[in-house]
């Protein structure tokens, strides 16, 4: 059976528009180099396969947690992981596209989307933001890494502006 190619590699073999079997496949073969993706300084992130987002049955999304987190981290763990990972992709240069106010102070963000970068050559955008809830009595947090190909997140983007700018144009102000 032949490979099929794709358009753009999202991380390592994974790539926008594999089908889900695809991705599952690649992720298997190559589980090693998914569950532990090390940034430095003891940060290290982890794919897991069910994370895994399509469109149509194309990959499109591939969320990225950190390691050793699946019971949430506490406030400064997060900030720490929300800090250090935007400095590791500094020094990839990756580009920032849209820094919100508070983007890594998990009980004061308010954006839809959180911190996004893109790589230099445009072909992956990633969004790195925290989320919040409470476990029992206690409230958690969660750093969140999201890779995208970034023709498709710009389409989505661009998408949700205009609908954005027809609901702003309707309202008479």
């Amino acid at each position: 059976m032949a490979t099929t190619t794709f358009s753009q590699a999202i991380f390592k073999g994974l790539e926008a528009g594999m089908s889900k079997d695809e991705a599952v496949k690649e992720f298997r073969q190559n589980r090693d180099e998914y569950i532990n993706i090390e940034v430095g300084n003891g940060f290290a992130y982890r794919i897991y396969q069910q994370n895994f987002e399509f469109t149509d049955n194309k990959l499109d999304v591939i969320l990225l947690s950190p390691k050793g987190s699946a019971m949430g981290q506490g406030y400064y763990e997060a900030v720490d992981w929300l800090d250090y990972t935007k400095t590791f992709f500094d020094k990839l240069n990756y580009r920032e596209f849209y820094v919100p106010e508070y983007w890594n102070a998990p009980l004061n963000l308010r954006s839809k989307y959180g911190l996004l970068m893109h790589n230099p050559e445009k072909t992956v955008m990633l969004q790195l933001y925290p989320v919040n809830y409470n476990v029992g009595n206690s409230r958690s947090y969660l750093v969140k890494l999201q890779l995208y190909n970034y023709d498709q997140f710009m389409g989505w983007y661009e998408a949700e502006k205009e609908v954005q700018d027809v609901i702003a144009e309707k309202s008479g102000f």
